[in-house]
């Protein structure tokens, strides 16, 4: 096993899950449901960038920006016409609503865009090699767009005053209503950024790997199992969820596992004995259970802050 080629991995992994789970756990915080159509958002803006980039020729890097704010436009929208709606008719409703959106942009997608796989238009380069492991140009600026999108809602959350509007509404949406917060708007923001974060990782899974229509049927078990162990509604929960998802996932599938059951007797595997990808939801779902088992509001309790 290249352990340096593994951690590679899993933080490419980690970089990608933790941008969907974000948003997700930024709109569970202050809205109080599990939004089912956030995942297919993801999908929606990796096929917008497919759209541009190569149906229309624009520049990737535009191609990735203006879908990105296209998305959160998107999101604005499905809280406007949709989900205020549902305000006070608990959290069943909105979560089934939500269910019934995501099956419908999921097939909306399959419906313009074929079941086929696509890809994007970039120049396709040889892998660089650091310390032993093997890492492509999409992968570094995929590791750097996440970082510093990650850094930059740090920054808005712990050190402006929309940041702290959106923690106090978060922690109690009636306290921050007495404090005159317009708390209206901080939803639209979550609502905003939330899906704009959503369609980001989508694209950037996109960019790492290829896109098809069922690219948020396959995430959204591992999306919803990092932000039960980072704890539910909690942004920085979701980035340590993300990074236990993606380490488990990666080191899971790259463990020979071959001596350890050997040691026991149970089966004689020879030397060598590795799951198949197809193993790779096992692994997540072993993860959650673990980590729930241990602590079961998950690593942080706190809503946003």
């Amino acid at each position: 096993m290249n352990i340096v080629q593994v951690l590679v991995n899993s933080l490419i992994t980690s970089a990608e899950l933790g941008l969907i789970a974000i948003g997700l756990s930024m709109t569970f915080s202050i809205l109080r449901f599990a939004n089912f159509a956030h995942v297919e958002s993801a999908v929606l803006g990796a096929y917008l960038v497919y759209l541009f980039n190569v149906t229309l020729g624009w520049n990737f890097a535009l191609s990735i920006l203006v879908s990105t704010l296209i998305l959160g436009t998107v999101g604005l929208a499905l809280h406007r016409f949709i989900f205020r709606r549902f305000a006070n008719s608990g959290d069943i409703t909105p979560m089934i609503a939500s269910l019934g959106l995501a099956i419908t942009i999921r097939h909306g997608i399959q419906a313009i865009w074929g079941p086929q796989h696509v890809v994007y238009d970039y120049e396709v380069l040889p892998g660089n090699k650091i310390f032993g492991a093997f890492i492509t140009d999409p992968q570094i600026w995929i590791l750097i767009t996440a970082v510093s999108a990650m850094v930059g809602f740090h920054c808005l959350l712990q050190y402006t005053r929309i940041g702290t509007a959106m923690r106090a509404t978060a922690a109690n949406v009636d306290l921050a209503q007495a404090c005159s917060i317009d708390t209206q708007k901080v939803i639209l923001l979550v609502w905003f950024i939330g899906t704009g974060f959503a369609a980001l990782g989508g694209i950037l899974i996109g960019w790492d790997t290829q896109v098809d229509p069922y690219l948020g049927f396959n995430l959204v078990i591992p999306i919803f199992c990092v932000v039960l162990i980072g704890g539910v509604g909690s942004v920085y929960g979701a980035i340590i969820g993300s990074l236990i998802v993606g380490f488990a996932q990666n080191f899971g599938l790259a463990f020979n596992y071959a001596p350890l059951i050997n040691l026991f007797g149970l089966l004689d595997l020879g030397d060598r004995f590795d799951l198949p990808a197809a193993y790779k939801p096992a692994i997540t779902y072993m993860a959650v259970v673990l980590i729930l088992l241990i602590r079961p509001t998950g690593i942080i309790r706190k809503e946003v802050s």
